[in-house]
């Protein structure tokens, strides 16, 4: 594992600097807008501390207090990992706890068949089945009749098949530890870390003497501010003291105990847990699209802010309430941020404020680096212009399943994962083609972001297909994957949606969740294969990387990977290794270099802001900026074509722009009024980007240039950190936030494209 390889070198140095002024500007804007009342903030390597400072207000009802860096927080769900997950290690190390037996073995309640896989190991990754919340129910009886209730209210999901954020599992962990122990979870903690740590203000239930330096929370029902009273309504409920939330401390007991475990369970010479058990706590276990140590988080939905700007390997952990933890094994640096996001009435945001903290932080982390020398994006084919168009119009894989009459499907009972692109070269449904075929059992519709019209931006229901009465299931609803209630009955799932060539567009991710749960359940799978829009020949953009996987990120390839989605889905069965029977219908009479106005199939709209091959080739590189603080045109009839923000001049912005001679588009100064998203109802200037050349335009790096240039004259206005939200390439976002030429942003992007090339090049389909 690649952490285990870390925690057994040398430290490496943390980047110097000379300025923490992006921390300062952090805090100072999050506190103006209102997103906290107060934040403190402490960045540190081993035994030195780079930066420890208090912002804004401790308390701001019933009266104003300033924040300062000995303020006690509720630690919120960091008691997860601050007191349950070390007090359980701990008895493992001691040989009274096995992190592979069942839960039952500890918990006689749960000492039933139902519950035989629920192991330790799987409710301190969060992947034991368990419902997210325990009931009320539970909570209220206590101990020991709450683990009966528990055990009664069973399981949420089959335990080890995915990830699934569990208050309930951390709860009952931490009444693990009073029986296995013999001693409340409080007091085994404070005994064998907090005292000898000298973490003189971290408890449960802090005593009323403490009140003046604890920051408040919410005002609840006629009390006031909780102050000193756990926020979590279970956790109070039991006391306050439980596994999953209760825990009270400062950032200088937090960071006290991150050198702790970043100096392999060894503080001023006493030894806390064996270094094997720090190795364990660390290592990455991937579940899902999720990786998780023992308690800690890795890269998962919750830590997008935080850990997709550490290096790889690097881990931590959030709470409720606003704090958070981040640390780097490799340099032994870390960061914690403590704030009280939800006083007083329960609103508040940290998201931005953890983007920016841990953006500077990672940034520093991870140094300067060499970049490797820049390569071309083609893919190593003939260019468009050296290759004579193929003769006849281009079929798609439906196309060439309708002229083969649907021998392929004949007495399968089958279900279509399509939408309003599923039609033929005449432009007639798939549905309805595959419902009418002889022999062919149509029993089941499935539709992807956007619904089977492709006209929603918003969560998609399940509904019926009007003209066949089929029932149509959302895999873009409460669920992104089709379910066992979904599957029932069928055999075979058919796959005809048409993507747009850009690594997040998500009809991708639906067709990766397609494949796996065919596998899990011996369905097989037919991809009716559909051009690329803009051209299978280039590739372009940072490969993803691996341990960022997410709805928008399902597979490691570069954001333009120069693919048709029945290659990309060849890709994935093989290197996930699935156990699926795939079959991929080609495409007929298309080449690489083609785009869509060449192929002679009728162009329909795949989502609401894809109006054109223009604009889905103009997106693959545009719609990294669009989680920023930029409108990308949503909103407007020229969706990515034009960017823009109300502090932003136009003209000197596309000035700029242009002399940076990028190959194939010009800027125009630009004013427009999105009507929705970023800005909506606001008038903002900004550029349009007119493509001169789409051969030779690169989208990607007129996104990063774009961004670059922007970062250099509005540093105070603009917000980068965001990009890394689809980018999700490490070197790349640091490279960019380090202000680095664009050169060296575009080497840093290229860097894994000669082993991307040698993966992809086993299935092309097409020359």
């Amino acid at each position: 594992m690649l952490l285990l390889a870390m925690l057994s070198t040398p430290p490496v140095a943390f980047a110097q600097a000379t300025s923490w002024g992006e921390l300062d500007a952090a805090a100072r804007d999050a506190v103006a807008l209102g997103e906290v009342p107060g934040v403190v903030v402490l960045v540190g390597e081993g035994e030195r501390v780079f930066y420890r400072k208090a912002t804004g207000s401790r308390a701001l009802v019933p009266t104003v207090e300033p924040e300062t860096v000995d303020t006690i927080f509720d630690l919120a769900s960091l008691t997860k990992v601050v007191a349950t997950t070390p007090a359980v290690l701990l008895l493992w190390e001691q040989g009274r706890v096995e992190l592979d037996a069942p839960l039952g073995r500890y918990l006689k309640e749960f000492s039933v068949p139902a519950f035989q896989d629920v192991t330790v190991r799987r409710l301190l990754t969060h992947s034991a089945g368990l419902p997210a919340m325990p009931a009320r129910a539970a909570m209220t009886r206590g101990f020991p009749e709450a683990a009966r209730v528990l055990a009664r209210g069973g399981l949420a999901v089959t335990p080890g098949t995915s990830f699934l954020y569990s208050d309930t599992g951390f709860i009952l962990l931490g009444e693990l530890v009073r029986r296995v122990s013999g001693e409340p979870l409080d007091r085994f903690v404070q005994k064998r870390f907090y005292e000898p740590l000298g973490m003189r203000h971290t408890t449960f239930r802090p005593p009323p003497s403490w009140r003046p330096r604890i920051a408040p929370t919410e005002i609840v029902s006629d009390h006031g501010p909780l102050r000193g009273i756990v926020h979590d309504g279970n956790a109070r409920t039991l006391g306050g003291v439980a596994g999953h939330a209760g825990l009270f401390g400062t950032v200088d007991d937090l960071g006290r105990f991150c050198r702790m475990l970043l100096q392999r369970g060894v503080l001023n010479g006493r030894r806390y847990l064996k270094e094997s058990t720090v190795r364990a706590m660390f290592t990455p276990e991937v579940i899902g699209e999720t990786t998780r140590g023992l308690g800690w988080d890795m890269a998962s939905p919750y830590s997008r802010t935080l850990g997709s700007f550490f290096p790889v390997g690097a881990g931590g952990h959030t709470g409720f309430t606003g704090p958070a933890i981040w640390m780097d094994p490799a340099s032994q640096g870390y960061m914690i941020i403590l704030t009280n996001r939800v006083h007083p009435y329960g609103k508040g945001s940290v998201v931005e404020l953890r983007r920016r903290i841990s953006t500077a932080v990672g940034t520093r982390l991870a140094g300067p680096g060499e970049p490797p020398p820049i390569v071309p994006t083609e893919s190593g084919g003939p260019a468009a212009d050296e290759v004579a168009a193929p003769t006849g119009q281009t079929l798609t894989g439906l196309d060439q399943l309708r002229a083969e009459g649907f021998g392929r499907l004949r007495g399968r009972s089958v279900g279509l994962v399509t939408n309003q692109t599923g039609i033929d070269a005449r432009g007639r449904r798939g549905i309805d083609l595959i419902a009418a075929a002889p022999g062919v059992a149509l029993r089941a519709v499935f539709s992807p972001e956007h619904g089977l019209a492709g006209q929603l931006d918003v969560a998609v229901p399940n509904s019926r297909d009007v003209a066949t009465g089929l029932p149509v299931w959302s895999l873009y609803g409460d669920t992104r994957r089709p379910t066992a209630e979904m599957l029932a009955g069928l055999d075979t799932l058919v796959f005809d949606i048409q993507d747009v060539g850009a690594r997040y567009y998500t009809y991708l991710a639906t067709l990766v969740y397609v494949l796996e749960e065919a596998a899990k359940r011996r369905i097989a799978v037919v991809v009716l294969d559909r051009p690329n829009p803009i051209t299978g020949r280039v590739i372009e953009g940072p490969v993803m990387d691996a341990d960022l996987r997410s709805f928008t990120a399902p597979h490691p390839i570069p954001v333009r990977p120069g693919m048709t989605i029945g290659e990309f889905g060849l890709m994935v069965a093989a290197e996930r290794r699935l156990k699926v029977d795939l079959t991929v219908i080609p495409l007929a009479n298309w080449e690489r270099g083609q785009w869509f106005d060449q192929t002679g199939l009728p162009w329909v709209d795949p989502s609401p802001n894809i109006r054109s091959p223009m604009q889905a080739l103009l997106y693959s590189g545009i719609g990294l900026l669009e989680a920023t603080n930029l409108s990308v045109g949503r909103g407007t009839d020229t969706p990515f074509e034009v960017v823009g923000a109300p502090w932003i001049k136009a003209e000197e912005l596309a000035d700029a722009l242009d002399k940076k001679g990028l190959e194939g588009v010009r800027f125009q100064p630009v004013s427009f009024t999105p009507s929705s998203s970023v800005y909506a109802g606001q008038g903002v200037a900004g550029v349009r980007l007119d493509v001169t050349d789409r051969e030779a335009i690169r989208p990607v790096t007129v996104a990063l240039a774009l961004a670059r240039e922007l970062m250099d004259r509005y540093p105070a206005q603009f917000r980068p950190a965001a990009i890394q939200n689809l980018l999700v390439n490490r070197s790349t976002m640091w490279a960019l936030l380090r202000g680095e030429p664009l050169l060296g942003i575009r080497r840093w992007a290229e860097a894994s494209r000669a082993s991307f090339l040698q993966r992809r090049a086993s299935y092309l389909i097409y020359r």
